[in-house]
């Protein structure tokens, strides 16, 4: 039998692995590229622009923010930096989709061609903050921002989105402008961006760091859900901003032990809890994370493939599977009959969707923004909190994991004609390809 490696000398080669995979990283000027559309934006029996009002009508899209990095010094096209702030500040962004002078017709146009292997650019032009978490003016600033967008908008929610790490300040702000026009100005959209590099070693030092910040995405929920007029507050973690969102929320239900779910509804107002390839311990979720999602969230979703390498590398550093990448033969019996009777809990696998799973890092781990089915499943989520079987997906008989049937594009286009029928375009044709 060979020897056992030290656990050290373990996680230095898999992180050369990682490197390997990953590639270089460079600086980010505010500049890059749209998330590739959901796939149906492209469905020709439907016409999503009947949704919107004139304020929706642009190319420029606003982001509300909470971040806890440094801001970059004046001028700096970064606007914060890889480093940690003395505090969290709130501010708007404003973020240009599309080709420069492009108008708001050939932005849709753009839409319904959409390809990952073809993306359009975008840019962030200007970032107004308004001051520190805890601060009166730049709340109710914050506060007023949200209630605008509520007041005005189909939906009148709000979605608080927690990145993973080796993401730019810029980077989340061009993925949440993305979602926000997606969304069709339905939710007013806030990015909780914390600090990290860009770089692939960044994983083991700034990940474990971030958990710091997790009272801070706490404050933030609590903001939005207390004190905003949104309906409903949907919370999104991707990878390793799982983790601090799942913390954030069990913190929030633990504040309040003699509430039960439907006053802790009435106080937070969250909607779905959404995690994304988390990566979380299997077993924490299971055990710790679990009953106090149950009770805070209306539905907890959980997305997960087997071809996340990231997360299997994750997982070797850790000593135990992740949540997005799981091996249930870690869970007891009992652990799991629990996690399938849930009725909150959803989980959803997408292991082999047809389609692109990962842009620029490691294989099969990107497949929320890749993706244009499963980034569909996310919207449709939101956009109408039904059962996964309404929107298209399937599972074997019995409790399990759903999948996206090879007929998903025109199973959640049809759900949507029968749900929706002010989008039908006047002469309906077949479903997407």
């Amino acid at each position: 039998m060979a020897a056992l490696r030290p656990p050290l000398l373990t996680g230095v080669l898999l992180l050369a692995g990682l490197v390997l995979v990953a590639g270089c990283s460079r600086r980010d000027d505010g500049t890059g590229v749209m998330m590739t559309a959901p796939v149906i934006a492209q469905d020709p029996r439907l016409d999503f622009e009947r949704w919107l009002g004139e304020r929706e009508r642009s190319t420029t899209v606003p982001v509300l923010y909470a971040t806890t990095r440094a801001p970059a010094p004046p001028g700096d096209a970064q606007n914060y930096t890889r480093s940690a702030g003395d505090q969290t500040r709130l501010g708007r962004a404003r973020v240009e989709l599309g080709e420069p002078g492009w108008s708001f017709a050939e932005l849709l146009a753009s839409d319904r061609v959409s390809r990952v292997e073809d993306p359009r650019p975008a840019r962030v032009v200007s970032v107004d903050e308004l001051g520190p978490l805890g601060d009166a003016q730049a709340e109710r600033e914050f506060l007023a921002s949200i209630d605008r967008h509520v007041a005005t908008s189909r939906k009148g929610e709000a979605v608080l989105y927690v990145p993973g790490y080796r993401a730019t300040f810029n980077h989340v702000m061009r993925l949440m402008g993305s979602w926000a026009h997606y969304l069709g100005g339905s939710s007013s959209v806030v990015a909780f961006s914390w600090p990290t590099g860009t770089q692939a070693w960044s994983y083991l030092t700034d990940c474990p760091r971030a958990r710091a910040f997790i009272p801070d995405i706490a404050r933030v929920i609590a903001l939005i859900g207390e004190r905003s007029q949104a309906k409903r507050v949907n919370v999104v973690g991707f990878s390793c901003g799982s983790p601090l969102l799942a913390e954030a929320l069990v913190e929030l239900r633990n504040r309040h032990p003699d509430e039960d779910a439907a006053a802790l509804q009435r106080r937070y107002r969250i909607g779905n809890a959404v995690f994304i390839a988390a990566d979380i311990d299997l077993q924490t979720f299971a055990r710790s994370h679990v009953p106090a999602l149950t009770e805070i969230a209306a539905r907890t979703q959980v997305y997960l493939s087997e071809d996340d390498r990231a997360l299997a590398f994750a997982a070797k550093l850790a000593g135990a599977s992740r949540l997005g990448r799981p091996n249930f033969q870690e869970l007891t019996r009992e652990d799991l009959e629990t996690l399938a009777s849930n009725e909150r809990l959803v989980g959803i696998d997408v292991t082999g969707v047809y389609g692109a799973h990962e842009t620029t890092g490691m294989r099969g781990h990107g497949y929320w923004f890749a993706n244009q089915r499963v980034s569909t499943d996310v919207l449709m989520s939101m956009l109408y909190p039904f059962d996964p079987a309404w929107r298209g997906l399937t599972h074997a008989p019995g409790p399990g994991l759903w999948t996206f049937p090879d007929d998903y594009p025109d199973r959640v286009g049809r759900a949507i004609y029968e749900a929706a029928p002010e989008l039908r375009r006047d002469a309906a044709a077949g479903g997407p390809g």
